[in-house]
């Protein structure tokens, strides 16, 4: 009985989304009026303990984590509101006419970077858009972007997942962020090769093995370098960026027409580069003098957008829009936080890793990643899905005596796949591909990849938990 009501407030908000389809900001909300219920009244928690478990839930989800999400999603918003993207787009387009090259270089390159940077699902709508837009067939489109959307969704929009997940549980962000670099390195490496089996299947895979192994050398060396000796908040940008680099030099087609400058690219990206060159630069400032990545972000877009000749007040209306537009999955993270910290103090999140202890055992390992997988199936976010089981998956992980920063890793890299067939996911994915209505059609398509990265992943956290990769 314990347990059941412990667990409940998960299993309302998982009814309420799935099964009653609420939006999620009220599914949210009604998940944590129901959670602070049997917190008071079963689990003899104070008012102001929940109160002051609510409040620190809400802080952390508006700041920072709230901060960096609008920040990053505004300098997305800058470079389509100054017609930047589409001279990007265009510099993307000029690699190669080669289906599988262009696949990799947007999938694993810009689709990489966009989930650096914003995350919320633009790494799946505007790769798969742009690949559409290009003449590949929507469905690989869609499905390759969902697919390579698995492991950057840790380190997404600035690394908010593992700063999260750190405070959820607890744990130093550049200790869980280079655990968690570590233990998706194989899931990751595999990505490229399932990118080139979705354009071609196997014939693909035969004739462009090579560069398939060049983007992930060229991804996952300054992909995990970063997030080992550096922080969350790079890795993917940088890794997306290299890829970017390194496929349009190796991957090159100098029979393709060239009709776009360098200048006009450097121009383009101007909102990115200063972002990524403010961020570089605070990753090594000590951490007392330390502002919030979040202010960093906004203040590099502000300037950029003023040198792409963007009025200012144009920007202050296009944050306001972006504000307007992502407002409700802010009160969802907000929500789910509060949820977290009244269910860590009420000591359910107890109950819950004590019945995973005891009915898993030394195995449990194994099941990490698919707890995270449900989070990330049923909230469509990394986020989210670090919020809901962050503090479930370090308390096993202390039970039993593993690393407390393996499990939670195991869990935001669960996340990340089980995002690959969320509904939110193939939703937004759909929609930037033409192809609504279509959904099942693309979870049936994507299912089949799902299953075996899951398993493997799984084996991965099982048979390595007892390494030590600190």
């Amino acid at each position: 009985m314990q347990l059941l009501l412990a667990i409940s407030p998960i299993i309302i908000l998982i009814i309420t989304l799935s099964i009653f389809k609420i939006a999620a900001h009220k599914a949210a909300v009604i998940s944590f009026l129901f959670g602070t219920i049997i917190s008071y009244f079963y689990f003899g928690t104070g008012v102001k303990t929940i109160q002051c478990a609510t409040l620190n839930g809400v802080k952390t989800g508006l700041f920072p984590i709230a901060l960096v999400i609008i920040s990053a999603l505004y300098t997305y918003g800058i470079t389509v509101s100054s017609g930047a993207m589409e001279k990007i787009k265009e510099s993307l387009k000029c690699v190669s006419l080669n289906e599988e090259v262009l696949m990799l270089l947007i999938i694993c390159g810009f689709g990489n970077f966009m989930e650096g940077m914003a995350g919320f699902g633009t790494a799946v709508g505007v790769p798969a858009a742009l690949l559409v837009g290009i003449g590949i067939n929507p469905y690989k489109a869609v499905i390759s972007a969902l697919i390579a959307n698995t492991a950057p969704t840790a380190f997404g929009s600035i690394g908010v997942p593992i700063t999260t997940l750190s405070d959820v549980g607890c744990l130093n962000p550049l200790k869980l962020s280079g655990v968690t670099s570590a233990i998706q390195l194989s899931v990751m490496a595999i990505v490229p090769f399932c990118v080139l089996f979705v354009a071609n299947g196997f014939k693909s895979i035969k004739r462009y093995w090579k560069l398939a192994l060049i983007t992930d050398i060229a991804f996952l060396v300054p992909w995990w370098g970063i997030a080992k000796f550096v922080g969350c908040e790079l890795p993917d940008i940088i890794g997306g960026i290299s890829v970017m680099l390194v496929l349009g030099f190796f991957g090159r087609d100098d029979k393709h027409t060239k009709n776009i400058t360098f200048k006009s690219v450097m121009y383009a990206w101007l909102p990115f580069s200063l972002v990524v060159f403010a961020l570089s630069i605070l990753a090594f400032v000590p951490s007392e003098y330390k502002i919030s990545p979040g202010i960093v972000i906004f203040i590099a877009a502000t300037i950029g957008g003023l040198l792409q000749k963007l009025s200012p007040l144009r920007l202050v209306k296009e944050f306001y829009q972006t504000f307007l537009k992502y407002h409700k999955a802010i009160v969802t993270i907000c929500m789910v936080l509060a949820l977290s910290k009244v269910m860590d103090e009420s000591g359910m999140i107890k109950v819950m890793a004590t019945a995973l202890v005891d009915s898993t055992g030394r195995f449990v390992a194994f099941f990490s990643p698919l707890v995270g997988a449900l989070g990330g199936f049923v909230t469509g976010s990394g986020t989210s899905s670090s919020v809901l089981f962050g503090g479930l998956q370090v308390d096993t992980a202390k039970n039993l005596g593993f690393s407390p920063e393996w499990f939670a890793a195991a869990n935001v890299m669960g996340a990340g796949i089980g995002k690959m067939i969320s509904p939110q996911s193939i939703a937004i994915g759909a929609a930037a591909t033409s192809l609504i209505g279509k959904e099942g059609d693309i979870l049936k398509k994507t299912f089949m990849y799902f299953v075996p990265i899951i398993i493997w992943a799984s084996l991965i956290c099982g048979l390595l938990a007892n390494i030590k990769l600190d």
